[in-house]
């Protein structure tokens, strides 16, 4: 009877052995065909959208170094491993800072140690992408631009969140010459006045590398109608470098000695076209709303979380920057007409050197003080000029003044503004953007808002600094990171379940040699990965209520709908 036991353990041993080989064996050829296809699909998805050009210059070594084949093995682990894109989010940040913290306090970090500021540069190391990583939150774009798109970064199953276009939004000569030739396209189709109106989201500009908006704006700066308008007003210009500078640096008030300056480098119109020149004139805004006698202006967040279609969302919170000096229309300080937080923070820092300076020249100070106090002061004036209410807060004083009657101002009527302005400014330059599920991008644009309530886009900026200006400031930016996650999220988990389904199949077809490896993609199969590679919802995954972006728009929706019916059908071309 024992014997009888043991033989049959044993039986029961190898039996379950043999199974445990025969689905090894299954898995293993089924996972081959696995590779097979998603290498074919990954292959198809870089072939008919973005995929640039190879670069095979070497990197600065510390950047990430990933293998030829590694989209292949990267989806392959995903698609046997749902969890890592269904349930969690991997990510990584070469870049110290907000967003670094943010998203290794809430996610995983795949590669905690990059940072593009390690102290020992003389002893690089090679980082390799984990076969894990689903959402690469970069600083700097090299994934995009430096390697082999589907084959060594933006597999299918991870979404990016650089778009290689984005200067078309955030350069500001660019941006200009874009709303230029959007304004040309309505007035060509016969578009109203209010259409016009509402599609100018930037005030008056002149580009000084167009030769004839550069002979118009010297014309009118050296006439007896402009020597009227500043003697009665203040300055008139604000000058702006329009390529890749960001910060407060390259702006210039055009005050006299910024006028003649800049007579001189182009000779008072006569060397327009021949002077090579990014710069381009603003429209100064002389009649700012004020708060406690200040000039603010206020930053509203936003990501394309998609060009294929484009689906883009807007933060309900804003920064609220407030300029360092009182305003004053003839002041020819910098500081009370731009609010830049740059141009803030070296002021400040400016101020207590001199105030240390002073310090140290006085023989009554007490030598034993520490920099406790001025450095309290210092926290307290910068603490003040970043203002942490929501806009919510700005309807408040404006009721309280009587500026506005409508105690829904700010739902009915400012923020329907804003995206309507950011809504043009992707209409005006979304002919530029490489058309892809896997690209988007984080933007801020800085509005301003006129004595009379008129607003204006200033400027947009792309991959906006996230301070730790105040605490709370810190801890709204820790949400915004999140909530940007989540919305990534949400369209690559849709992503990776219709896609799942197109593996199976074609997998199915290849074990059951329906196909072989070379006919896999017909046309049929095609349209369907087109179809799945349309970036959308699927059911059962959504966007959960607490999240702060609100949706700007949708390309998935139809007519008017895409613009949250903010856009008249009138209006579209």
């Amino acid at each position: 009877m024992f014997v009888n036991t043991i033989t049959f353990l044993i039986s029961l041993i190898f039996i379950y052995s043999l199974g445990n080989l025969y689905l090894l064996r299954i898995t293993y050829i089924n996972r081959e065909n696995v590779e097979i296809v998603i290498g074919l699909l990954n292959q198809f998805i870089s072939q008919n959208y973005y995929s640039p050009e190879a670069i095979s210059k070497e990197f600065n070594t510390i950047l990430v170094q990933p293998q030829h084949d590694y989209c292949i093995k990267s989806d392959t682990y995903k698609y046997f491993h749902q969890d890592i894109v269904m349930n969690d989010t991997y990510t990584f940040r070469e870049y110290q800072g907000v967003v670094k913290n943010a998203l290794q306090k809430y996610f995983f970090d795949v590669l905690p140690n990059l940072n593009l500021y390690r102290k020992n540069k003389d002893k690089p190391h090679q980082f390799k992408l984990p076969l894990k990583l689903t959402l690469p939150f970069t600083y700097y774009d090299q994934l995009v631009q430096n390697f082999k798109v589907g084959q060594q970064s933006l597999c299918l199953f991870q979404n990016y969140n650089h778009l290689p276009q984005r200067a078309s939004l955030s350069h500001k000569n660019r941006l200009m010459t874009n709303q230029m030739n959007y304004l040309r396209i309505l007035y060509q189709n016969h578009a109203d006045a209010d259409c016009i109106k509402n599609a100018t989201y930037l005030p008056k500009t002149y580009r000084l590398f167009n030769e004839q908006e550069c002979q118009k704006f010297f014309n009118y700066i050296n006439s007896e109608e402009y020597e009227e308008k500043i003697r009665t007003e203040g300055p008139q210009f604000i000058v702006k470098m329009g390529k890749e500078v960001h910060r407060g640096r390259g702006i210039k008030m055009l005050f006299p000695q910024e006028r003649e300056e800049l007579n001189k480098k182009f000779d008072k119109g006569e060397l327009c076209g021949s002077v090579k020149t990014f710069k381009v004139a603003q429209q100064y805004i002389g009649n700012p709303l004020l708060y406690k006698g200040h000039k603010i202006e206020f930053r509203v967040y936003w990501i394309l979380a998609s060009t294929n279609p484009i689906i883009a969302y807007a933060y309900d919170k804003t920064l609220i920057r407030r300029c360092i000096f009182p305003f004053d229309k003839f002041s020819l300080q910098k500081g009370a007409h731009v609010c830049n937080t740059a141009i803030v923070k070296s002021t400040l820092k400016k101020m207590q050197n001199e105030d240390d300076d002073d310090d140290d020249n006085d023989n009554d100070s007490d030598e034993n003080n520490d920099d406790d106090d001025n450095n309290d002061e210092m926290n307290s004036q910068e603490d003040s000029l970043f203002i942490d209410w929501k806009l919510d807060h700005l309807q408040e004083i404006l009721l309280r003044e009587g500026r506005i009657k409508n105690k829904n101002w700010l739902q009915q009527e400012l923020l329907p503004q804003v995206d309507r302005m950011i809504i043009h400014a992707i209409r005006s330059t979304q002919h530029t953007f490489a058309k892809d599920s896997k690209l988007g991008e984080f933007f801020a644009a800085d509005f301003l808002l006129s004595d009379e309530l008129d607003l204006y886009i200033m400027e947009i900026n792309y991959n906006p600094q996230t301070l730790n200006t105040t605490e709370s400031r810190r801890e709204q930016h820790f949400k915004m990171v999140q909530d940007m996650v989540e919305i990534s999220n949400a369209y690559l988990r849709s992503r990776f379940i219709r896609f799942q389904k197109i593996i199976r199949r074609l997998v199915q077809e290849l074990e059951q040699k329906k196909q072989k490896q070379k006919d896999l993609i017909t046309n049929q199969i095609g349209q369907e990965i087109h179809r799945a590679y349309f970036d959308r919802l699927e059911s059962g995954i959504s966007i959960s209520s607490n999240n702060l972006f609100r949706l700007l728009m949708d390309e998935n929706l139809d007519g008017t709908r895409i613009y949250k019916d903010l856009l008249q059908e009138r209006c579209l071309f």
